[in-house]
């Protein structure tokens, strides 16, 4: 009986022995099927959430930043001193905001990054409201109510279908965007080449020494008169 016992144990063992070294390799080329726990699943939620793209109504970038500052200036000087005096200041703000390592530079990025950040959530509150939906809603009610034949809402909606197909055809904001962004760096390689050949011919030291030519002149008339 002890014989038999001994050689049941030892089979046992021999098959333990194969199970493991024969099952290993299954596994590795089936996988486990054991399920996801909690934790693994929060992580697949959270990896799909990050995945998500922005939404944001323009995208604050480099090039989105300095082509803002540009605009800005522009604007600035355009209500300042004219047409004239923005160009000026469109220009020489889109010199400066291309410069790297500049304080000047790093001021303007960082008034256009707070008003394209503001412009975005203006944009957030009123896609979370619908401000302008209901603004739209609220004035085609008016209209309907005040329009009994129907006239002035066909009008609004084919003058509305016209603006729509155009921007579709146009592309009005990417457009826009393009043109100023050119529009700035334009500008920027003008002030280049304007410094350039100031270095250059020393424009702005003849103009000086024409002008402190002509006061001293005016001040030795006065003295002698």
């Amino acid at each position: 009986m002890p014989a038999a016992r001994s050689s049941r144990s030892h089979r046992r063992g021999l098959a333990v022995i194969a199970a493991v070294a024969f099952g290993a390799p299954l596994l590795a080329f089936t996988g486990s099927s054991v399920p996801r726990t909690r934790l693994e699943r929060s992580n697949v939620v959270l990896e799909a959430e990050a995945e998500k793209t922005s939404v944001a109504l323009v995208k604050v970038t480099e090039e989105s930043t300095i082509t803002t500052a540009g605009v800005l200036g522009g604007v600035a000087g355009l209500l300042l001193g004219g047409i004239w005096v923005g160009a000026a200041t469109f220009a020489a703000t889109s010199y400066i905001a291309r410069k790297k390592d500049d304080d000047v530079a790093l001021a303007l990025k960082g008034i256009s990054t707070g008003g394209l950040e503001a412009l975005n959530y203006v944009d957030y509150l009123n896609n979370k409201y619908e401000v302008t939906s209901g603004v739209g809603s609220s004035l085609g009610d008016a209209i309907a109510k005040a329009d009994s034949q129907g006239t002035v809402k066909e009008s609004l909606d084919s003058i509305g279908d016209a603006i729509a197909n155009f921007d579709k055809e146009v592309n009005v904001k990417d457009t826009l965007g393009g043109i100023f962004t050119a529009g700035g760096d334009l500008a920027s390689q003008a002030v280049d080449k304007v410094i350039e050949l100031n270095d250059k011919f020393k424009v702005t030291d003849q103009i000086k020494e024409k002008i402190d030519e002509v006061v001293a002149k005016s001040s030795a008339g006065t003295k002698s008169s």
